[in-house]
């Protein structure tokens, strides 16, 4: 297996920390994989947290480059981009589920 480098910067990486620290942001980046592009109304409501929470992790993703935030029509919608960091986060969770017990990490190409 071949394995890429993956650079990011200071700010970055606390970024990511708190990210990966929160379970609330964990389930925000599940509920735009599973459903892909969603208004700040359905994402709070499927990741069970209310507007303001949702909105703040969103930007911190956004801020990541791991999310994309559209205004059309009076509604901003947001779609999980498809980078090597929204793939390293994926990764990242399922190692986390797999050492709690919850799933079993899937192998890697």
């Amino acid at each position: 297996m071949k394995r890429r480098r993956l650079e990011i910067s200071p700010r970055e990486l606390v970024l990511l920390h708190r990210c990966l620290s929160s379970k609330i942001c964990i389930r925000i980046f599940r509920v735009l994989h599973e459903n892909g592009v969603l208004n700040i109304s359905s994402v709070s409501r499927r990741a069970r947290c209310n507007n303001k929470d949702a909105l703040k992790h969103l930007r911190n993703l956004e801020k990541l480059g791991i999310v994309h935030e559209e205004f059309y029509a009076g509604r901003h919608t947001f779609t999980l981009k498809k980078n090597d960091l929204s793939e390293f986060l994926k990764r990242a969770i399922e190692i986390e589920q797999a050492c709690m017990g919850r799933s079993r990490p899937r192998p890697t190409s």
